[in-house]
């Protein structure tokens, strides 16, 4: 019984991190040793770059998979409270599991693409300015690391203590 409670300590965590990640505005921190700036990925504009917009995209389908998973959460809370462990468990633990790993797919993705071509935009020779990562990518990589454990702890309950 005691980890269903600690995978919904973990979902809170990551759906905490993950809504806080995606709705700061400092996705982009641009610096040129005097004056810095952030961008965040919200709100939307249609006049993005691409990457940037694809990025975006990637993220917000995070917070619908994070919303599928705390709701799916709760269903498999009041199904074990009431049955325990059963087959229907098993079913709602993997949904949590797959929108778990998808998160974490996505995120590493989003990032991933943003920080390419970071480096591309980055002009120190003509400029001086140099673009880095905000803290609000660091935090959705912090979410995207508890979503894989929520991903392995989910797998590993449906499988173990599940029917």
């Amino acid at each position: 019984m005691s980890k269903i409670y600690i995978l919904g300590l973990l979902v809170l965590a990551g759906a905490i991190l993950n809504l806080v990640g995606v709705f700061t505005p400092c996705w982009l921190y641009a610096s040129d040793g005097y004056d810095s700036e952030c961008a965040g990925i919200v709100p939307f504009y249609s006049t993005e770059v691409a990457w940037f917009a694809a990025s975006s995209w990637l993220m917000f389908i995070t917070v619908a998979f994070t919303l599928i998973i705390v709701l799916t959460y709760f269903t498999v809370h009041a199904d074990v409270v009431r049955h325990g462990f059963s087959c229907g468990s098993r079913n709602y633990l993997r949904i949590i599991s797959g929108c778990a790993l998808m998160n974490v797919l996505l995120t590493v993705s989003a990032v991933t693409v943003i920080g390419v071509y970071l480096s591309k935009y980055s002009d120190v020779y003509y400029y001086g300015i140099t673009y880095n990562l905000g803290y609000s990518a660091w935090i959705s990589i912090g979410a995207g690391v508890i979503f894989l454990i929520v991903f392995g702890l989910s797998a590993h309950i449906s499988h173990r203590d599940c029917c």
